[in-house]
């Protein structure tokens, strides 16, 4: 409690961050707990080949004495951490895919599936890759599902009744379920899932605009009112060269490039990026490009007169830290930074840390835009 008093923080604000590091710690636990109860429940041998779809947007299976495991995910980050512990364990059997689904994976059917959705996955995102794993099973082949009874496990288990045509609770504890399906028919029990979603938004600058979102990817199923107020509020130039960071489905991004010189769109998954570039083409825009990064790394020694971003504030402060030094590295002389965030303190305060000055831009419906102008000098001190 000193050290966070000492930082600046009001006894409250240290209280609650002190608060919501005890929860990740438990959280993170818990999930330790749900990987284990999850192996074990596969009881996977060693001559079976184990599909993995991460534990909450991290591995399960790596280390499992399985023929090979194959980790797919739709995230760059996820995917080169999961590429960096197979060569830290020095894994001759595990390799790691960056895919939307396991559908287009190659080779011999998988023995087994292991899958436990991170808290925020998006319900239809969940149901397709249930879908898409049924497929990539050899007959007789498992899966096996875990989450919490308040995180839509529930949900889950009735898609894989209707997808295996059956379902066996092996764990029940504390609000925790892993389920167990096993494949016997050549063909799926269930309808497959529609996870596109396609909308028309004609009431904000530049349009009409008609994107299209696949589940998985924030806010699929229509513009979100953090998107609606920056987009409503960007002050975009003729002349401009514009970043959007974190771009998702794009909305962002295209519509700044009705008015700008040219547009750079980054996101750090591929889901995202896939959708992002659908819609360029979709609204018949030729001046803006998407790219798959991590923060600013496919944009190197780059600069904008713009940097946009609808700030992933779940993802915390480390990610904070990122966006806001990346944003001053990458601003040209003069140029402009707008984040839109719920909860806007924790950009706020590394805004001010590395830009001194910062605006509200405007404040409505829960979200708050900043801004800031470049300051590389501050970034050179910091």
């Amino acid at each position: 409690m000193i050290r966070e008093l000492k930082s600046g923080l009001t006894l409250f604000q240290a209280v609650q961050r002190i608060r919501r590091e005890r929860q990740i710690g438990n959280l993170r636990k818990s999930q330790d707990r749900g990987v284990s109860a999850l192996l074990a429940a596969a009881a996977v041998e060693s001559h079976e080949r184990v599909l993995d779809l991460g534990m909450a947007g991290r591995t399960a299976g790596l280390g499992l004495n399985a023929a090979g495991i194959h980790f797919v995910g739709s995230d760059l980050r996820e995917v080169r951490c999961c590429e960096k512990t197979i060569r830290r364990m020095a894994l001759d059997n595990a390799c790691a895919w960056l895919e939307v689904s396991p559908a287009v994976l190659t080779g011999p059917c998988f023995d087994v599936v292991l899958f436990a959705p991170a808290r925020w996955e998006a319900k239809a995102r969940v149901f397709e890759l249930i879908d898409a794993a049924f497929g990539k099973l050899a007959i007789h082949g498992r899966f096996l599902l875990a989450g919490r009874r308040n995180a839509g496990v529930e949900s889950y288990r009735r898609r894989l009744k209707a997808v295996f045509g059956r379902v066996e609770t092996t764990l029940s504890k504390s609000g925790f379920r892993v389920y167990r399906s096993s494949r016997s028919a050549a063909e799926t029990g269930a309808h497959p899932v529609d996870a596109a979603h396609v909308f028309d938004v004609d009431d904000i600058p530049g349009g009409p605009y008609t994107f299209e979102a696949s589940s998985g990817v924030f806010s699929s199923r229509g513009l979100d009112p953090g998107t609606r107020i920056l987009i409503e509020t960007l002050d975009v130039k003729s002349g401009d060269r514009v970043l959007d960071l974190g771009c998702g489905y794009g909305a962002i991004g295209i519509a700044a490039a009705r008015r700008a010189l040219e547009v750079q769109l980054l996101d750090t998954n591929l889901l995202a990026v896939r959708c992002a570039r659908r819609n360029i083409a979709r609204n018949g825009v030729a001046n803006a490009r998407v790219a798959l990064s991590d923060g600013f790394e496919a944009a190197p020694g780059r600069t904008f007169d713009l940097i946009l971003c609808n700030a992933p504030t779940h993802e915390g402060a480390e990610t904070a830290r990122q966006f806001v030094q990346g944003a001053a590295r990458h601003l040209k002389s003069k140029g402009r930074f707008a984040v839109v965030a719920m909860r806007p303190g924790l950009y706020l305060r590394q805004m001010k840390r590395v830009f001194g000055a910062v605006d509200q831009l405007e404040s409505r419906q829960g979200y708050t835009v900043l801004f800031a102008r470049d300051a590389k000098s501050a970034v050179t001190a910091a």
